[in-house]
């Protein structure tokens, strides 16, 4: 990924929020991107069964409310990107410069969403105030398995550069890889990049020390440093790392263990997606 120049906003059957258009914003400047909202509304589950049947009224009611969802989250979007003067505009009108549109699906739910962003350089994800109230995490899920791109994800606040001080973490594995590549169209704007790696916590494969090597032959201004765990996890160092690091961005892979494992037993993606307050870059 040289460039980011399309940046899609999933919301679930859930309305936009500032933080993720603030996100695109901060990030699609840099590379006069295109934004586009998606929003998917939800059908209503078909039930089979000899004899079972749902009355008119019901459906028609519950049609008629997702067709409001998806007109107020509209107005929402269009709000939001005209209160940090995002124009309306296409994908094919590059001349606008950064600008953002706006679709509806209709029934497809998370695996939908993850195709769709199959065709955008990143998706950017807020994390909600409610968790219980949408499946957010469902949805990264998603996207980091079935779409091939990596997501953003922002917490309450968007720093106003993301991509000066990046924390990339590295336990040598073929997801940490993909991340960082995933993470190139940033790396070299960067006035700073530490490759960190948490001692006992890698796979079999290259050390941090040869991939700022790498990282250095391409003009990135990166340095390797190892940090001790400690009597905290393999995400709470990372993050605790970042913070002192001042970092604006973490770049993290998702999933090296199954992710049954780490959504059930714990790891370090579960803890960084919920705790995270910088914004995380992910792939899987």
């Amino acid at each position: 990924m040289t460039m980011i120049k399309s940046i899609l906003l999933p919301f679930n059957n859930v309305l936009p929020t500032a933080v993720a258009i603030n996100a695109a914003r901060t990030l699609g400047q840099q590379f006069e991107s295109y934004v586009e909202g998606v929003f998917c509304r939800q059908l209503l589950p078909v039930i089979a069964g000899e004899g079972i049947t749902l009355p008119g009224d019901y459906l028609a009611e519950f049609e008629e409310e997702g067709r409001r969802q998806s007109e107020e989250a509209r107005d929402v979007f269009f709000q939001l990107i005209g209160e940090v003067d995002i124009p309306e505009a296409d994908l094919e009108d590059a001349n606008v410069g950064l600008r953002a549109g706006w679709t509806e699906m209709v029934g497809t739910g998370t695996g939908g969403v993850a195709e769709y962003a199959r065709l955008f350089d990143l998706s950017i994800i807020a994390r909600p105030d409610d968790e219980v109230a949408v499946e957010w995490k469902s949805t990264i899920e998603a996207l980091l398995f079935e779409s091939g791109r990596p997501i953003l994800l922002v917490g309450d606040e968007v720093p106003s550069v993301v991509g000066d001080r990046v924390v990339v973490a590295w336990n040598g594995s073929v997801e940490a890889a993909r991340s960082v590549v995933m993470s190139e169209a940033l790396l070299p704007n960067s006035s700073e990049v530490v490759v960190v790696t948490v001692a006992g916590a890698t796979v079999p494969g290259p050390s941090g020390k040869q991939l700022v090597a790498q990282m250095c032959a391409r003009n990135i201004n990166a340095r390797a440093e190892t940090i001790e765990r400690g009597e905290t996890t393999v995400g709470g160092a990372l993050l605790d790392y970042a913070e002192d690091f001042d970092a604006d961005l973490l770049v993290k892979s998702a999933f090296t263990q199954s992710r049954f494992r780490q959504w059930v037993f714990g790891g370090a993606t579960k803890e960084i997606i919920s705790t995270a307050s910088i914004p995380v870059l992910m792939c899987h």
